[in-house]
């Protein structure tokens, strides 16, 4: 009688949704939590540790928000700080504990004598036999102070705090009734060690926020985050002045060299208001995946784009697990597993559908930079797709490309022939980045061929 019942109750899902029940027929393999883990602890040198008596848990949105916190920091740091601390007997470990509290969802960061520690809490649910977990911010929160304290030991303790109380005009921290627009927030102004630390974070996590800061006093907060950047520089090797480290949390302006084509941009609503002030940074993939999308649909219409690109956006469903016999929503976005590491699933779906990203999704972490090369493979895809012949152009010499793939190499011809992205002299630097200035160049001149 129950199992006649629950094949009725799905059955009945089935017809009131009006949807098809879809099979697991998907060809990318799932992620996996003990992978994840593995990778992480080799990658960066730390160590996961799990309470003893949460064996039988999956901690996949666990390891998730991990590794995506950690991947918020540029290339290199943690390990450089693992490696630091394990030379000196210091093991760096990330535990994860089991809550029943969901007020108890909380990271925190621990440095003592024998270990460097951030502790995550995770939250089971019974019901579903899944997890909530301490959210993404919180856990690069912690990773901040973790950051902030080998800062201290290599470049000096007293030295940047005696920095910082310079730019604070001899305000002492924890007078919060006195509190200005030196800070971010009054647990900023609490003490030396949460400023820093909560710097550490917007710079990573909410970038934007600082840029747009329009109080003339909130100055002193750029001028905080370019030191901070400074001395990221000399305690890091894996940080120079080439990373351009945290350029989009500060206000820029265009070159002049830029500042006709910007205008006429925005003139036409081409560039999003969320990337104002971003001109000399590094442009990340999922951020020049959008502004081409803007740019393209606005020109061809929205119609258009899905008719040329045979684009779909798949409406959710209603699938069953297999294994376990439960009903759940899916919402059909086939893509790569590490788009998971990206906020604009959307944007980046579209991106998939048009063959921008292979099916592995190899390097679409949510900082990680468009190149020069890639940058001139989508112009191409784009240009072809709207029947233009992408064989028609001159053979260029430049000097850095004989490790390019002979089938890249055509790419770089037509983009360069076409004028919408060009050398400089001899080279093209197909391995370096584009800027967010350069690449609205590019979108000009790509929505001027169009």
């Amino acid at each position: 009688m129950n199992t006649f019942k629950r094949i009725l109750c799905i059955a009945l899902c089935f017809y009131m949704l009006n949807s098809p029940a879809y099979g697991f027929a998907e060809t990318i393999e799932p992620l996996d939590e003990s992978q994840i883990r593995t990778n992480i602890e080799e990658e960066y040198g730390i160590k996961i540790i799990y309470s003893l008596e949460d064996k039988n848990i999956d901690y996949m949105d666990c390891m998730l928000v991990l590794e995506r916190s950690l991947r918020r920091f540029p290339e290199g740091v943690i390990k450089e700080i693992t490696d630091y601390y394990t030379q000196k007997g210091i093991e760096t470990n990330v535990v994860v504990n089991k809550t029943e509290k969901i007020a108890d969802l909380f990271s925190e960061y621990v440095l003592g004598d024998k270990s460097a520690t951030v502790y995550i809490n995770a939250l089971q649910n019974s019901l579903y036999n899944d997890e909530c977990v301490a959210s993404e911010e919180s856990t690069v929160h912690e990773l901040s102070h973790l950051i902030s304290d080998y800062m201290y030991e290599i470049y000096g303790y007293e030295r940047m705090k005696s920095d910082f109380l310079k730019f604070n005009s001899g305000f002492q921290y924890g007078s919060l009734e006195e509190c200005s627009d030196a800070f971010l927030n009054k647990h900023s102004a609490m003490s030396f060690e949460d400023e820093v630390a909560d710097l550490i974070w917007y710079t990573e996590v909410h970038p934007e926020y600082l840029r747009t800061l329009d109080c003339d006093e909130k100055e002193i907060i750029h001028k905080k985050i370019e030191y901070l950047a400074e001395a990221f520089d000399q305690c890091f090797e894996s940080v120079s002045e080439n990373t351009r480290l945290w350029m989009d949390a500060v206000p820029q302006e265009p070159d002049k060299w830029a500042l006709d084509t910007i205008a006429q941009l925005k003139s036409a609503s081409l560039i999003p208001e969320e990337f104002e002030g971003m001109y000399d940074a590094y442009i990340t993939k999922e951020d020049f995946y959008t502004l081409v999308m803007n740019v393209v649909e606005k020109r061809l219409g929205a119609d258009e784009l899905e008719k040329s690109f045979n684009l779909y956006m798949q409406e959710e469903y209603v699938s069953i697990d297999p294994v376990k016999g439960e009903i759940f929503m899916n919402d059909g976005m086939a893509v790569p597993d590490s788009t998971l590491l990206c906020s604009n699933k959307e944007v980046l779906y579209k991106a998939y559908q048009m063959g921008f990203i292979s099916h592995e999704g190899n390097g679409l972490e949510p900082d990680s930079y468009m190149t020069r090369l890639e940058a001139a493979k989508m112009f191409a895809y784009i240009a072809h797709e709207q029947g233009m012949d992408i064989s028609d152009y001159e053979v260029i010499n430049y000097n850095d490309i004989n490790d390019v793939k002979e089938s890249d190499k055509s790419f770089i011809y037509y983009v360069a022939t076409k004028g919408i992205l060009r050398g400089y002299g001899y080279s093209f630097n197909p391995d370096g980045y584009c800027t967010y200035q350069e690449t609205y160049i590019m979108l000009m001149r790509l929505y001027n061929i169009l």
